[in-house]
């Protein structure tokens, strides 16, 4: 994946990069939101979304995170001012907001990124999650800690309460999907590809985008708008599909896909180029136009 990747200036005595590739590595290759490493040693990996993950990993290792190196799928800025709460000394994110910049930079600890926006946004509401909130009233860290366990506290309590209704509701969204995916058709819709179908697209049609993706994974989700409008602006030149890698293990083993979202080009059968993690639609469209030439 090419990326305008931006490094802090900060350089500290005895801060080692190894420990920071090291959490990059492991984070794409397993496909983890969170992974922190500590003289070469993994400390805490998850899979968690948002900011439930760095808070768990708080309280299990505590004051053993200082000097560690964190790589974050998405880092704004109620996680950056967690991460100097704690004593982190490099941070890796693939998307990072202004306010985490500015926190990071204010703590002096160095950070690395790959994509940089203006806030942080809950895909599915379309509005900064509870967390961000609360960290827009502060900027120092052992408050901002402080209040995010009390939010943390009632945001579970919240959701015990409405277990049910969000099962309920996940369950009818899971059928409207299906059943609004089983209506697709071929010509500038994305189309729904499986382990049993794959071959079967691939094969009749000549040139194919296929968007290996998750549910849980967020730079997913934010990839998505951009794969639906690549599917309506190139219909009639590319079938633009999607795989969900937990759903159809045989086909991401098959092309050895280890992170996610993974975009694969496919011209007459044939992988031809691929692009791995979150990435801007005018890059996407200079691989596509490449190889429509």
């Amino acid at each position: 994946m090419k990326s305008d990747k931006y490094l802090s200036a900060f350089v500290y005595v005895g801060f080692t990069m190894e420990d920071l590739e090291i959490a990059k590595k492991i984070l794409y290759e397993e496909s983890l939101t969170l992974v922190i490493i500590k003289n070469s040693e993994v400390l805490f990996k998850s899979r968690a979304h948002g900011i439930s993950g760095l808070l768990n990993a708080l309280e299990n290792f505590g004051a053993n995170l200082k000097d560690a190196s964190a790589a974050d799928r998405i880092v704004g800025k109620a996680i950056a001012l967690l991460y100097t709460y704690v004593g982190v000394r490099a941070v890796y994110a693939s998307i990072l907001s202004a306010g985490a910049k500015a926190i990071l930079e204010k703590h002096n600890v160095h950070f690395e990124y790959d994509e940089f926006v203006e806030k942080i946004l809950d895909p599915d509401k379309g509005e900064s999650c509870p967390f961000e909130k609360a960290a827009t009233n502060t900027s120092d860290p052992e408050e901002a800690y402080r209040v995010f366990r009390q939010l943390q506290k009632y945001l579970a309590q919240t959701s015990e309460k409405n277990k049910e209704l969000e099962r309920i509701k996940e369950k009818k969204m899971k059928e409207l999907f299906r059943n609004l995916e089983g209506k697709r058709k071929m010509s500038g819709k994305v189309v729904h590809v499986t382990d049993s179908n794959f071959n079967e697209v691939i094969g009749k049609n000549p040139f194919v985008l296929i968007d290996f993706w998750a549910e849980w994974c967020m730079p997913c989700r934010m990839m998505a708008p951009i794969v639906e409008d690549l599917a309506r602006e190139y219909a009639g030149k590319i079938l633009v599909g999607k795989l969900n890698v937990d759903e159809n293990h045989a086909t991401a083993e098959r092309f050895q896909v280890f992170s996610i979202p993974t975009l694969i080009i496919m011209k007459n059968g044939e992988e031809v180029d691929r692009i791995v993690g979150y990435v801007p639609k005018s890059q996407i469209e200079i691989y596509l136009n490449r190889h429509l030439e």
